[in-house]
């Protein structure tokens, strides 16, 4: 494994370190996979699930990771880069792309060639503040995911699919899309996973045949009372969580709907509107988003509780 631990995006002469091969397999086939990282208060939020995901991800593509190295590169690479901020405070992105390395011939890999890790920074994106108070605004995704259950959860290189998703959200001025399978259900935002509320609890669909399984959706899992539980501490419905597979009839009458990932965290939903291309309809949600609200407080203690303990 190789890592490539200075790139930053901000900088307007990168080095010949920052570049990628001609016959790098991320380039050319889109072989590999990455994950979106929130660095706040000097410290990567939810990076266990990061690491986790990484690890699961890199070795359903036959990528040979050597994960302590790569969390020792990521824990220099978070203090040099809050060491550089003007202000610490102030939230950062980090991405890792993890390329299955350089040259093969066509689609077959070189056995002996090595990963290649590389770091980048970004800007955190400035409106995620005020849509956490006006929440998003959706539409219902034309463009659908093709169905592959070997790909099933694994955020790889191959975005396709989303970019023509979110080409539709540009056009449409909207803030995201539901986007469904090619057999109608419904799986995923654009760049986020979908919870939505109703009598019976939250549900998430299923991403076991496509889509992608996020950080935050497996930090909520992981809190969220399952369906199928008897703990007897259950009072109501409001925090257990039940995945499955949902149409668009399913969200008809559902109280709450919110879009998750690692860098908007838990961000509610204002509306979704609905166009088959003949009517247009809206599914409009509270504009207090206290249940969603509730998610969120899940997530941010979960994020506190790392950082006071160094992870």
């Amino acid at each position: 494994m190789k890592i490539v631990a200075n790139t930053d995006t901000a900088s307007s002469t990168p080095s010949s370190a920052d570049a990628i091969a001609l016959n790098d397999r991320a380039l050319n086939y889109g072989d590999g996979v990455f994950t979106t990282m929130c660095v706040s208060q000097g410290k990567v939020e939810l990076l266990t699930f990061h690491l986790a995901r990484l690890k699961h991800d890199a070795k359903a593509l036959a990528i040979s990771l050597d994960m302590t190295a790569l969390r020792q590169a990521i824990d220099v690479y978070v203090s040099a880069l809050t060491e550089s901020l003007e202000h610490p405070n102030i939230k950062r992105v980090m991405k890792v792309h993890v390329s299955s390395g350089e040259g093969g011939r066509g689609y077959a890999r070189d056995s002996q060639a090595p990963a290649i890790v590389r770091f980048s920074t970004h800007t955190y994106p400035a409106h995620y503040s005020e849509l956490a108070v006006s929440g998003l605004i959706l539409i219902n995704a034309k463009t659908t995911l093709a169905i592959q259950p070997l790909l099933g959860g694994i955020k790889h290189m191959n975005r396709l699919e989303q970019v023509l998703v979110k080409r539709e959200v540009v056009e449409a001025n909207a803030d995201d899309a539901l986007v469904f399978d090619t057999q109608g259900h419904l799986i995923e935002a654009s760049a986020g996973n979908v919870f939505f509320q109703t009598d019976t609890g939250w549900h998430t669909p299923k991403v076991n045949n496509c889509g992608v399984n996020g950080v935050v959706r497996q930090c909520l899992l992981s809190m969220l009372k399952p369906s199928s539980s008897k703990d007897s501490d259950i009072n109501s419905n409001a925090l257990v969580v039940h995945e499955g597979e949902y149409t668009l009839a399913d969200i008809a009458n559902a109280k709450a709907m919110v879009i998750t990932n690692a860098l908007m965290g838990v961000m509610p939903v204002n509306k979704v509107v609905l166009n088959d291309g003949k009517t247009s309809d809206e599914l409009a949600f509270s504009a207090s988003h206290e249940e969603a609200k509730r998610l969120a407080k899940l997530v941010l203690d979960k994020i506190q509780e790392d950082h006071a303990n160094s992870y």
